[in-house]
Parts: C-alpha cells; structure tokens; sequence
C-alpha cells in the first residue's frame, strides 16, 4: 500500500512484442512495494499455464459484447486480426485509490486510456506513460523467433507492427532502449521515481 504522502499512478508500458514489458511488468509487482499489475481481459482462450482472473479475464465474445455495450471498458483492440483485448474499467478504478498499477497494452490503448484520463477524475493527472523500444529490428526479430514457433507471415505482421507502434515513442513519458533484463529493469525504476517525485509535488 502507498502512503497519503505518495499518490498512486497507473503505469503503462507500451512498445512491440517481444521487448520484456510483461517481465518488466511481473518484476515490479514483486520488488517494489505499492505495485499491483492490471488485469486485463481478452477473448482469446487461455494457454495450459494461465489462470482466469490471475493471468486474464478470460471474456466470451458474447460477454466481450456485453460489457463493450456497458460501457465498461476504458479501452480495447483486435489485436492481430484474431483475439479482442481490453481493461475493464473497474480492474483500475477499483484498485487506484488503494495501491499504484502497472499494465502493458499496445499504443492504440494507450491512446484511449489518455482520453478517459481528461473525462476521469480518477485517473487525470495519475497516467504515467513508458515506451520499451527495442535495441534493432533485427533483434527484435530474434525475441520474437525466439519466443516459439511463428509463421513467416505472424512474423512480419509483427515486425510491421512494431514499426507502427515504434513511430510514436515520442509522445511517451519516458523511453527505455531496451539492453539487458537488468538494464531495462533499472531503467524502469528511475523513471518511476522521477514520475512519483512529480506526483508527488502535483
């Protein structure tokens, strides 16, 4: 739990497939005090090792459907023409005025958690927005090989998409070229304490 004294954030890591956001994502949960990671929910079914409600919601297309017409997501996507992904609004708005979040969602997300921002009380002023962009392409085609087996095609519609996400690290918070687990894990924490100092004096 955090204190009156430090305000909690909903912090959002962005970047292509294949840099580390959901390591990155777990690390900070288990290390630094405070934290919580976001569940989100997906239609896509759940792979042998993955638990509904620990790793995902796991949503119908019928219940998806349900709670798009409620209203009750702060952003969703098809994501690779296949599965929809989204964030219940009440996974964060719950959760935010007892304890700081940490999520990983694409850059289209991103945008639309930005928007409810301006609309939310709740959340205006707590967003804090970090882009994980990879050493190369090339490298980044590696993780993704490396991740299992993928068709050429899922391959470079991947590397496609991170080209588009790539071209908006600007507009982020902050940036981590991505080096090492290590590297990238420092670089996570010293933009979370420059980012709670300014929340702090907000």
């Amino acid at each position: 739990m955090t204190t009156p004294s430090q305000p909690t954030a909903l912090l959002i890591l962005a970047g292509p497939a294949g840099v580390g956001k959901s390591t990155l994502c777990d690390r900070l949960v288990r290390e630094e005090p405070g934290f919580e990671r976001v569940i989100t929910a997906t239609t896509r079914p759940p792979r042998p090792n993955e638990t509904h409600g620990q790793d995902y919601h796991f949503l119908s297309e019928a219940e998806f459907d349900r709670r798009l017409a409620a209203g009750e997501f702060l952003e969703w996507a098809w994501v690779h023409r296949k599965h929809r992904y989204g964030t219940l609004k009440s996974a964060v708005l719950d959760r935010l005025p007892h304890t700081s979040l940490v999520m990983n969602i694409d850059v289209q997300g991103v945008r639309s958690i930005r928007a409810a921002a301006l609309e939310l009380p709740a959340l205006r002023g707590r967003v804090v927005t970090i882009f994980v962009a990879p050493d190369s392409m090339a490298v980044l085609r590696e993780r993704l090989e490396g991740r299992g087996p993928v068709s050429p095609e899922e391959l470079e519609r991947r590397l496609q998409s991170a080209e588009r996400e790539l071209a908006e690290r600007a507009s982020y918070d902050y940036l981590i070229h991505s080096g090492t687990k290590e590297q990238d894990f420092e670089s996570l924490l010293g933009y979370w304490r420059t980012a709670r100092q300014k929340l702090t004096a907000s």
